[in-house]
C-alpha cells in the first residue's frame, strides 16, 4: 500500500533500502532467481532498480520543464517493459557490485531529494499529473522506492522469488 505522506513514503523507503543494501552486502556475489531475466549478477537487481531511479529523475525533470515526460521512458510503452529493464541492467554489466551499491545509494538520495522539493499534495493527488493516468506521483515513486527494493530483496536467491 502507498504511503500517504511525504515523511511515510521516505521513511519506508529508507527502510526498505538498508534491508537490502544489508542483504545484498552479506552476499554480493549470491544466487539471483532463476525467475528473474535482467541479469545473473546482484550488481544487476541493484543496476535495474538504480535505474529506475533514473527514470524517475528523468520524468520529473520533463515536467519541470513543462514538457510531458515519456512514461516509461522514451522508445519504450509499457509493453516493451523487458526490453527497458534489460537496457536499464545492461547500461550496468561492466560495473562490480562496490560501484553499482554507490550509484544505486546516490541516487536514492537525488529521487528523496526531488520529491522534497515538490509540493507534498500535489504528489498524493491522483489527478495532478495527466501522464500519469490515474496513478498518483506519490504510487509511481513508492513504486520506484520501497516498494521496489523490496522486490529485489524477492529477486535475491532462490526461493520465493518473483519477476518483473
Amino acid at each position: 500500500m502507498t504511503p500517504t505522506s511525504m515523511d511515510a513514503l521516505i521513511r519506508e523507503a529508507d527502510a526498505a533500502l538498508a534491508a537490502l543494501l544489508s542483504r545484498t552486502d552479506a552476499t554480493p556475489d549470491g544466487p539471483v532467481a532463476p525467475g528473474w531475466d535482467g541479469g545473473a549478477r546482484v550488481a544487476d537487481v541493484l543496476a535495474h532498480l538504480h535505474g529506475w531511479h533514473g527514470l524517475l529523475l528523468v520524468w520529473l525533470d520533463a515536467e519541470a520543464r513543462g514538457a510531458t515526460p515519456a512514461f516509461p521512458a522514451d522508445g519504450y510503452g509499457w509493453d516493451r517493459l523487458a526490453d527497458l529493464n534489460a537496457a536499464l541492467v545492461a547500461a550496468h554489466a561492466h560495473r562490480p557490485y562496490a560501484e553499482v551499491r554507490a550509484l544505486l545509494a546516490a541516487s536514492h538520495l537525488e529521487v528523496i531529494a526531488a520529491l522534497r522539493g515538490i509540493d507534498e499534495t500535489s504528489v498524493f493527488d491522483p489527478v495532478a499529473r495527466p501522464w500519469l493516468g490515474d496513478q498518483s506521483l506519490g504510487d509511481v515513486a513508492h513504486e520506484c522506492l520501497g516498494a521496489h527494493y523490496a522486490w529485489g530483496e524477492g529477486v535475491l536467491g532462490t526461493e520465493g522469488a518473483s519477476s518483473e
